[in-house]
């Protein structure tokens, strides 16, 4: 799936001039320092906004796209590109050739946005306030310096199964809200408000596919607190935590706790092989409830067969009584009004044969499950 570029969905809207970034001017970008992925904006360094950014940019790079990266620099450097060549129409809105065949569309996606350097917290302040008046090309500019802090909250959230691209994408989206919400007036920096859109947008894109069965987005933050608790409960003691510590450090009731945790329990595919050879599928293990077992079968098999034995001893209108009265053959049992309108007798003494024949069953029976049945 293709990353979505803010900065093409802007320049979209614009009726002057399109500038790409070969047309800006390059600003060099200061030595990289040693900055944890995880430091928070620093608000009172009035150089640098974002700059811990700039590291997160390193690591997200591995040795084959900055090899890329500078192979790309040396040419921009060697030789100007003319209007109509080739480069310049693959180029696309950062002016870069297109990735090949070869490359990942997550490296090129990172060199492009390698290209967009850093904003100094006056020039953030500036850029906002002239996307407030409604300058597109400020706003486009305000997102592009942005593009590494979307890459380093979705991040965070590769563990739920969703490709890390679309997580990007999601987080994208949550940028662009951010620079339309963001008000410089407010005092806070660009970047410490539009984490929480971003978050909020790969969060909620990682909880809707990296699931078969959504769950709403309430469910999923309580499931993730809950989850992270555990962790930290069992990191903390080396046992796994019960539910009751669970529920004290999340003052939530145990019963919540249960619920949330039987929510983690992912569907697994009846069609999922059980071996390796994969002859044998998850459904060709499970016992089928509409056909009785072998052994019940046998056993009323043989159960029949003494009681059939068993009536011959009784006499005729005795055997009919009882026949009539338990549904043996047909199944259907009958009162005894009905058992003495179709022998054409009374229904005292349609109870008095059945009372007699009974006897007789229990006293002739060697069979236990026949006494039981009688």
């Amino acid at each position: 799936m293709a990353i979505v570029n803010p900065v093409r969905e802007d320049q979209r809207t614009m009726r002057t001039t399109h500038i790409t970034t070969l047309d800006r001017p390059t600003r060099s970008l200061p030595p990289k320092r040693k900055i944890k992925a995880d430091d928070t904006l620093s608000s009172d360094s009035d150089e640098r906004t974002i700059e811990p950014l700039n590291e997160i940019d390193l690591s997200l790079l591995d040795d084959d796209t900055n090899s890329l990266l500078e192979d790309d620099d040396d040419h921009e450097n060697s030789e100007p590109i003319e209007a109509g060549s080739p480069r310049r129409r693959e180029g696309g809105i950062t002016g870069t050739k297109s990735a090949t065949g070869s490359e990942d569309a997550f490296q090129s996606y990172l060199r492009d946005i390698r290209r967009h350097g850093l904003i100094t917290h006056e020039e953030e302040i500036d850029l906002a306030r002239r996307a407030a008046a409604g300058d597109a090309l400020a706003r486009s500019t305000l997102i592009e310096a942005n593009l590494r802090l979307v890459i380093a909250i979705a991040r965070r959230y590769t563990s739920t199964g969703v490709p890390l691209i679309d997580l990007i994408q999601e987080g994208n989206m949550g940028l662009m809200r951010a620079a339309e919400k963001f008000d410089y007036q407010r005092g806070c920096h660009f970047g410490t408000y539009a984490t929480w859109w971003i978050r909020q947008a790969v969060s909620r894109a990682a909880g809707e596919q990296s699931r078969m069965i959504h769950l709403p987005e309430h469910v999923s933050t309580r499931l993730r607190k809950v989850r992270r608790i555990a962790a930290q409960l069992s990191q903390e003691n080396g046992l796994d935590p019960l539910p009751e510590e669970i529920a004290a450090a999340c003052n939530i009731t145990v019963d919540e706790v249960v619920d949330l945790l039987g929510v983690i329990e992912q569907p697994v595919s009846l069609d999922a092989p059980v071996d390796e050879e994969a002859r044998y599928s998850l459904a060709d293990t499970l016992e089928d409830s509409t056909t009785p077992a072998p052994a019940d079968t046998a056993s009323q098999h043989l159960l029949g067969e003494e009681l059939h034995r068993a009536l011959a001893f009784l006499t005729p209108r005795e055997r009919a009584v009882i026949t009539l009265r338990y549904g043996i053959g047909d199944g259907r049992s009958r009162t005894l009004l009905e058992v003495g309108k179709e022998l054409g007798i009374s229904r005292e003494r349609v109870r008095q044969l059945e009372v007699v024949a009974l006897m007789k069953l229990r006293g002739m029976s060697n069979s236990i499950s026949l006494r039981e049945c009688v």
